[in-house]
């Protein structure tokens, strides 16, 4: 008798229970977030559950967070209250009330996909604490976790043309990753050509630009074709190492001025003999006997000795022909003769003392 009273009060309150619907949750978060990021992940509750609800929350259910995540999650906020009660409905209008968790994904962990757990309970009723437990709801949310990383690339001429002892050879760092490049350093290969880099950070934010200049010290190199390596390495906020390297064509093509040599003595005494023979033919003595004279000095410097008697045969046949005029047309010219006979007879008497010489 007892179990048949408590069966019909089942079945009388069978239909109160079942006529109360759920509430409705609307949850807002991001879907990926960077390392260090907070992530407010905020909870809507509309009341559609027919009659006041009571004791409503959300919380982070820890206890399905895989076991090698949950070190690298810092909870701020892990368990949140609605306000209570929260009527149904007021002026044909039903309750509404927002909450929100929050967590912070920690250095350390890896990039990827995680699952964040959320259950939420409640009671509804007309009683003041609420008469029936709300059926529970969990929803799992997936973030995507971006690990911060930069990645540095080179923008440089890959041709340049060396002219000049020294050459600028400018360049672009740009950084189109995620994170901060830090431990900037540009070095260039091979040694054999010497190089200065000017650089004026160590450091490039994400989407950034850093610009630079390499200078080249071409003096020691000769004309052709040269490969110059541009080596760059960085590091993240995590100290991993990455490293970039370009390649410029060097073309050295620098105009190079021609030694000029002085001529050597028997040469110089071509080029005063053949003057001679040429004031000679213009009847420019005075002229040529200087020439000759000249011719005469360098052809004993070189040792050349037939040469230089050639001169001398030269200058003592146009003193004859002076001689051999009858009118002298001025004294100035009269004494212009005696002067350069004079000049001869010094230079004969060097030529036969050179001559001397060189017999003992």
């Amino acid at each position: 008798m007892k179990k048949l009273a408590l069966f019909l009060m089942f079945l009388i309150g069978m239909p109160y229970v079942l006529s109360y619907d759920n509430v409705t949750l609307e949850y807002d978060y991001p879907s990926q977030v960077f390392v260090g990021e907070e992530i407010e992940i905020k909870v809507k509750l509309t009341n559609t559950a027919g009659n006041n609800v009571w004791e409503c929350k959300v919380r982070i259910d820890k206890e399905k967070i895989l076991d090698y995540v949950l070190p690298f999650i810092d909870f701020k906020v892990d368990e949140a209250k609605f306000k209570a009660p929260l009527y149904y409905k007021k002026h044909d209008k039903y309750g509404e009330d927002q909450v929100s968790l929050k967590i912070v994904f920690k250095k350390g962990i890896r990039g990827g996909t995680y699952t964040i757990p959320i259950v939420f309970s409640g009671r509804v009723g007309a009683c003041k604490d609420g008469c029936i437990p709300l059926p529970p709801q969990e929803k799992k949310i997936k973030i995507v976790v971006i690990v911060p990383k930069p990645f540095l690339s080179i923008q440089t001429n890959k041709r340049v043309e060396v002219k000049t002892d020294t050459v600028d050879i400018p360049f672009v760092l740009k950084n189109s990753g995620t994170g901060k490049a830090k431990n900037i350093v540009i070095t260039t290969s091979p040694g054999e050509l010497p190089t200065e880099v000017d650089l004026n950070s160590t450091e490039l934010a994400p989407e950034g630009e850093l610009e630079g200049r390499i200078i080249l010290d071409a003096s020691q190199l000769s004309t052709g074709i040269y490969t110059l390596d541009i080596n760059l390495t960085y590091s993240d906020e995590n100290y991993n190492n990455s490293g970039k390297k370009e390649t410029v064509e060097i073309v050295v093509t620098k105009e190079t001025t021609p030694t000029t040599t002085p001529p050597p003595e028997n040469d110089k005494g071509d080029t005063y003999y053949a003057q001679g023979m040429q004031n000679l033919s213009d009847k420019s003595y005075e002229e040529a006997i200087n020439s000759f004279i000249d011719a005469e000095f360098h052809y004993l410097n070189a040792g050349n000795t037939e040469k230089a008697l050639e001169c001398r045969t030269q200058i003592e046949n146009i003193i004859n022909l002076l001689n051999a005029e009858k009118e002298v047309e001025n004294t100035d010219k009269y004494l212009l003769i005696i002067g350069l006979l004079i000049g001869s007879a010094l230079s004969g008497i060097g030529l036969t003392v050179w001559l001397y010489n060189k017999e003992l």
